[in-house]
């Protein structure tokens, strides 16, 4: 009965690390995309998305009395049934996000 319980404890624990990891990555053919790739990666894994759109900037570095500003872009993939949200900071993938039709 004891080791039962641990075993469940154990299972319990696995499986709320596995839960926690990032789900949403980008799977393109046989590539992975992920939050911090570059947009080249994106491109030649994914190719052109069906929409770009610039949504926003964003003050990135202070050098001095310099403030270096980069856009925030939106790129849409459209993968089975589903509609996959890349958001872009300058060069840089900061977020994946699933909308379900």
């Amino acid at each position: 009965m004891l080791l039962t319980r641990r075993f469940q404890i154990i299972c319990l624990a696995l499986l709320t690390l596995l839960c926690s990891m990032n789900a949403y990555a980008l799977r393109c053919g046989t590539d992975l995309i992920d939050e911090g790739d570059l947009k080249f990666k994106v491109l030649q894994a994914c190719g052109e998305p069906m929409s770009r759109e610039i949504i926003g900037y964003v003050d990135r570095e202070h050098t001095g009395d310099r403030v270096r500003v980069m856009n925030i872009e939106e790129w849409i993939y459209k993968l089975s049934n589903d509609y996959q949200s890349l958001e872009f900071e300058g060069n840089r993938l900061v977020k994946i996000t699933l909308i379900r039709r």
